[in-house]
């Protein structure tokens, strides 16, 4: 077989779209992304057979190592290839090993978009799971190390958790199979005025600074406007990025507020009414009480919503853009990306049709898999990224877990400075402060 380099870029995308391993990962389009930001290059590699077509490619990044100046090599959600075909595995390993030497990197990266396990919507393993086990042995046995997936999720680069939902069935039956909750939700949003539009890279600015005020509320580091203008420069023009938004319709969602509130104002006196009635059960009675205290909390809620609604009107008299999201499409998936959303009128349930919007159209669009992203795997209600973990769950994917991230070192010595020595400096460095600044303070 012949190991190739620099495979132009229809050549790579013919083959890795139709892949069954295909990744937006491992479009030659992220590559071109990746490569504008400082730091960081990518080569398209490969495997040809003996009448030269492609069996096997990678893209690959390159990225200098801080402190030691040394590159690695990455794969993201790599390789492109049968990982079942062990001879074919076997001879691309060996052939990325002197690709790697031969470009002074320490180790190369893959973290492969294959499932670990089979697992329930709420994370457990189904009884009659099957896993990958195997291939992770085999992995090892060929040389790679498997880094550990206990250290949270800050010590990977790509998420080892995911939904995926699956878009076979027809738009009603997607619909009925997501949380009650969650089509609630998404009928709210379109009853309150809630339309979602495709925006373009104009449009960019507007994204950045929401995602902005959704760092600061939850948070997290953003993406500088810049990163978000690259990503678009280099996929959107393939059709493998789009940008939506969620905007509220002012007129729509007076007319809306306006209507619950009357229906509101009727039912109070109609429940104080019936409360007159002497021969009511206190069984009864305690039903209705209730009943008028959710209408009249509704109410007050309705009454300032309007008053605040009229208020937001007089600047943005048509439209108001509330949430937006990025989302990428490649082979047969679509993926949301990245999301953001402005602190006013979330209770309009913006997100949850943007993202029913998103789903439904990459269903339209011929797409089989619809894929949520990220997820911590962390299921427990008092962890932090529950509120994200359920809203995803909504949706009624497959809960995936990936076999995680696997290094094949080339340069024992490099990445044991690397992973333990530097990592250990680090530390002690940070104590030493500490007790520098505890003796300052003495």
């Amino acid at each position: 077989m012949n190991f190739i380099t620099n495979i132009p870029a229809e050549r790579f995308n013919a083959f890795t779209s139709t892949h069954i391993k295909n990744h937006f990962f491992q479009s030659y389009e992220w590559g071109v992304f990746k490569a504008k930001t400082p730091g960081w290059d990518f080569d398209t590699v490969g495997l040809e057979d003996e009448q030269g077509n492609l069996v096997a490619t990678a893209l690959v990044l390159f990225r200098y190592l801080p402190v030691i100046k040394r590159p690695f090599l990455y794969a993201p959600r790599g390789f492109v290839i049968d990982f079942n075909n062990k001879e074919l595995l076997a001879e691309f390993t060996k052939q990325m090993k002197q690709y790697t030497k031969s470009k002074g990197a320490i180790f190369f990266k893959i973290d492969p978009d294959i499932k670990y396990v089979d697992r329930d919507i709420e994370g457990e393993i189904t009884p009659d799971a099957t896993n990958n086990q195997a291939l992770i042995d085999e992995l090892v046995s060929m040389g790679y190390k498997h880094i550990d997936s206990n250290q949270g999720p800050e010590a990977v680069i790509q998420p080892r958790y995911t939904f995926r939902v699956n878009l076979a069935p027809s738009e009603k039956e997607l619909l009925e199979n997501c949380h009650p909750k969650t089509r609630y939700n998404i009928k709210i949003a379109q009853k309150k005025g809630i339309e979602i539009v495709e925006g373009n890279r104009e449009d960019l600015p507007v994204f950045e600074e929401i995602m902005r005020v959704t760092g600061e509320r939850d948070g997290f580091l953003t993406r500088p406007l810049s990163y978000f203008e690259n990503m678009y420069d280099a996929l959107a023009p393939s059709g493998i990025c789009k940008l939506y938004f969620a905007k509220l319709n002012m007129k729509q969602a007076l007319e809306s507020l306006q209507k619950d509130l009357q229906e509101t104002e009727a039912l109070i006196p109609q429940y104080e009414s019936q409360l007159q009635n002497e021969e009511l059960t206190e069984k009864k009675r305690q039903k209705i009480e209730n009943k008028l205290q959710q209408e009249q909390s509704k109410l007050s809620k309705s009454q300032s919503q309007l008053e605040s609604l009229r208020e937001l009107s007089l600047k943005h008299p048509t439209e108001v853009i509330m949430s937006g999201i990025i989302t990428v499409s490649f082979g047969n998936k679509s993926w949301y990306l990245y999301g953001a959303s402005d602190n006013i009128y979330r209770e309009f349930m913006p997100n949850y049709l943007i993202q029913w919007h998103a789903l439904t159209t990459a269903k339209n669009e011929g797409y089989e898999i619809y894929d949520l992203f990220g997820i911590s795997g962390r299921t427990n209600e008092f962890d932090p990224t529950h509120g994200l973990y359920r809203f995803k769950k909504g949706f009624s994917g497959e809960f995936n877990e990936f076999i995680g991230e696997f290094d094949y070192v080339v340069n024992r010595f490099w990445y044991f400075v690397w992973e333990v020595l530097l990592p250990q400096f680090k530390n002690y460095k940070k104590r030493l402060r500490k007790k520098m600044k505890k003796s300052d303070t003495n």
